[in-house]
């Protein structure tokens, strides 16, 4: 029972007003903006090796990956995952020591099991500090 709780509400914040929905996009392109502000983009790459990254945090319609130093990676989900929210923890579906174009990745809300369907992966584009 507290299960289909969880989902009926999981279900009801999906559907938001056109307004909210606009409200949301436009809160995370500000976010998205300030994250990559005084950052150059490079050459986009198919895939991404992980073990020199940490993340991915969701931003926007973006997933960012910080590399150490002062390299960021951006991917833009393919499709514009429907599911995708900042607030969200990112399963990653590994084939291998990278992450890739076209890899699969699910979402969890925080306090909840039931991940989303599967999302995609664009390209990754590196972000390098000007100057």
């Amino acid at each position: 029972m507290k299960r289909l709780a969880w989902t009926a509400a999981l279900l009801l914040g999906a559907c938001a007003t056109p307004q909210q929905q606009a409200e949301m996009q436009a809160k995370g392109d500000r976010l998205l903006a300030k994250t990559l502000e005084g950052r150059v983009a490079g050459k986009p790459e198919n895939c991404l090796p992980t073990g020199f990254i940490d993340g991915p945090q969701v931003v926007g319609d973006s997933l960012i990956y910080r590399q150490s130093g002062k390299r960021l990676w951006r991917t833009q989900v393919r499709d514009r995952c429907p599911f995708l929210r900042d607030d969200q923890i990112v399963v990653s579906i590994l084939y291998g020591t990278n992450v890739c174009r076209n890899d699969r990745f699910r979402l969890i809300d925080r306090g909840v099991s039931i991940p989303s369907g599967d999302c995609t992966f664009g390209d990754f584009v590196p972000y390098d500090k000007a100057g």
